[in-house]
């Protein structure tokens, strides 16, 4: 178990069709007092268990500075079934994500060489979901991922393998054009107030940033 400290947020959507997977956050730079982390993260993965079939982890750690709690999110792992994006660089990064017990690795395009590396990825495992970082723009310091539409690049990213995909509230509309074209699991990061339209879409589940409780274990 790491020993660093966890900031965690989630959100318990109403039961729906649509599939909810709630948003957890962890994060090494949030200030716990110390032996917190374990208590606050037992918690909150203890009820999100009993209302949701999985969650999506967004470790910052991983993202942001390339050192994972790989420690902390298997106990995630242990306790329900998880989409781990940890910060995937290069093909043989996505072993460390899966080793934890995760369901799937998430790869996103802002952490991502390039797209050659999501091919390697993809014959370690395909156990793989393929993210779209957007600001202005797809993220990616790869011209082949930045510079190209959603469709096409859906396109090539299934015509590896990869089934699952997931985007930002602001990709929705292209991706579910994509969706009709390629075929595969489309995941929308969104609130989940935004259930009718997304459904509407034929978006398949909602990654939720809609938080209603904040989670900290004193």
């Amino acid at each position: 178990m790491s020993d660093h400290d966890i900031y965690m947020r989630y959100h318990f959507a109403p039961e729906a069709d649509m599939k909810m997977v709630p948003y957890l956050v962890i994060d090494s730079w949030i200030p716990f007092q110390h032996g917190a982390q374990k208590r606050a993260m037992s918690a909150i993965v203890s009820e999100l268990s009993k209302r949701f079939d999985r969650v999506y982890v967004a470790d910052h750690d991983g993202i942001f500075k390339n050192k994972p709690q790989l420690n902390l999110v298997q106990h995630i792992c242990d306790e329900m079934p998880t989409m781990y994006e940890g910060g995937v660089r290069y093909s043989t990064n996505v072993i460390d994500m899966l080793i934890t017990g995760a369901e799937k690795a998430v790869i996103g395009t802002g952490t991502l060489v390039d797209l050659s590396e999501l091919g390697g990825a993809f014959k370690l495992s395909e156990n793989i979901t393929f993210k779209v970082d957007f600001r202005d723009g797809i993220v990616s310091s790869d011209p082949a991922i930045s510079g190209r539409a959603i469709s096409d690049l859906f396109r090539d990213v299934s015509e590896i393998g990869i089934d699952d995909m997931v985007v930002p509230r602001a990709l929705a509309e292209e991706a579910s054009s994509a969706k009709s074209r390629h075929g595969f699991t489309l995941g929308v990061i969104a609130p989940a107030s935004e259930q009718a339209s997304l459904e509407a879409l034929g978006i398949d589940y909602i990654v939720s940033e809609d938080y209603r409780s904040l989670v900290q274990d004193e």
